[in-house]
């Protein structure tokens, strides 16, 4: 679906439902990648009847407008896009980036946000002045790097669950696709982040943290330490997965993700 927030178009994926009586489901993807890394859950849940959108972040995939810079702006962004949506509470969901954006804003709009999973989350989110210089030059060493860390080990080898899909190849492609910069503006996003500890005090969501027991870029132990700061929190873990769950543990991801939301 195409919106408007800011005077600026915006695509989702997805289908509001008419009637749910569940709380739309609202994802939001990482750095410099798109709605197409929730195809999998997004599918799922309009075909069970529950309204679903997962929307590209201003300057990302088929949204217009310029990459927002902060944190911040991209969870104050996602309050104006419910807003000209029409939804009042919403079960929100985030990876890597993402999670950083919906703790935000579940800390901003904590009324309106009754269900919060953040997978591959973690607070602080540093990222290295070695891939943040090389994605600042648009280097092809910041893609390499940003797929040697962010995949576990069986990934590296192309193995997958779903036949004929390689785990590796797919987020490349993603990458290669954004426009210059934009990498590196949401990795700088990431790293400049400070208002996690705050954000989590506030949030009154359920809240569960999905974890790849492999993630280098946002270790388990990470999202447990943030984890404990907040109420009513759980911590659900996915062995043989590393930063990318989505696509190295597909179903595991989302049976953890169903849960979390329901």
């Amino acid at each position: 679906m195409y919106f408007e927030v800011d005077g600026q178009t915006v695509f989702a994926a997805g289908r509001l439902q008419a009637g749910s009586a569940l709380p739309p489901v609202v994802l939001v993807h990482g750095a410099a990648m798109d709605h197409t890394v929730w195809v999998y859950h997004t599918r799922y849940f309009m075909h069970v009847g529950r309204s679903v959108i997962a929307p590209d972040l201003p300057g990302h995939g088929h949204s217009g407008g310029a990459p927002l810079d902060t944190v911040e702006a991209m969870a104050a962004w996602l309050l104006r896009a419910l807003d000209a949506l029409g939804l009042d509470e919403v079960a929100l969901a985030g990876h890597s980036m993402g999670a950083l954006v919906a703790l935000e804003a579940a800390g901003l709009a904590p009324a309106r946000v009754s269900r919060l999973a953040l997978l591959g989350a973690a607070f602080p989110m540093p990222v290295s002045d070695v891939l943040l210089n090389a994605a600042k030059a648009n280097a092809p060493e910041s893609r390499d790097m940003m797929m040697i860390w962010g995949h576990g080990a069986a990934a590296q080898y192309g193995a997958n669950p779903v036949a004929g899909i390689h785990i590796v190849n797919t987020s490349m492609r993603l990458l290669e696709k954004a426009q210059p910069g934009l990498l590196h503006t949401d990795l700088k996003a990431c790293n400049d982040y400070a208002h996690g500890a705050e954000a989590a005090a506030v949030v009154r969501a359920r809240t569960t943290f999905i974890c790849g027991l492999e993630d280098r870029m946002t270790p388990a132990p990470a999202a447990r330490q943030l984890a404990a700061g907040m109420s009513n929190c759980s911590v659900a873990t996915i062995a043989g997965s590393g930063h990318i769950m989505m696509s190295e543990q597909p179903e595991l991801t989302h049976r953890q993700l169903v849960a979390a939301v329901a």
